[in-house]
């Protein structure tokens, strides 16, 4: 039963990922890793892997077309804000500041 417990214990936090949506504009892109910077001014680095999927109009595009100086809604987990991993990167029109 101890070991039960042990395992229990070491397996549960590994899947207590939170989501995140970062909305902003793309500042840096590189092949596994987009920046994002919020309305705020600060900037978010976010992983990117082979299940990311990007769309632009509700439609799946290459990752090709992310580009510095686009507006993005980023839907992402992990386990804080400085560990993130993108579900989907949602190309949007430009966001203006209120």
């Amino acid at each position: 039963i101890g070991v039960i417990v042990l395992v229990a214990l070491t397996v549960g936090p590994a899947f207590a990922h939170d989501n995140f949506r970062i909305i902003g504009t793309v500042t840096r892109l590189q092949k596994t890793l987009i920046d994002v910077k919020n309305a705020d001014g600060k900037t978010v680095n976010i992983k990117l892997d082979k299940q990311t999927a990007v769309t632009r109009d509700k439609k799946k595009v290459d990752a090709a077309e992310l580009k510095t100086g686009l507006s993005v809604v980023v839907d992402a987990y992990g386990d804080s804000e400085a560990d993130l991993l993108a579900l989907e990167i949602r190309i949007v029109p430009p966001i203006t500041k209120r």
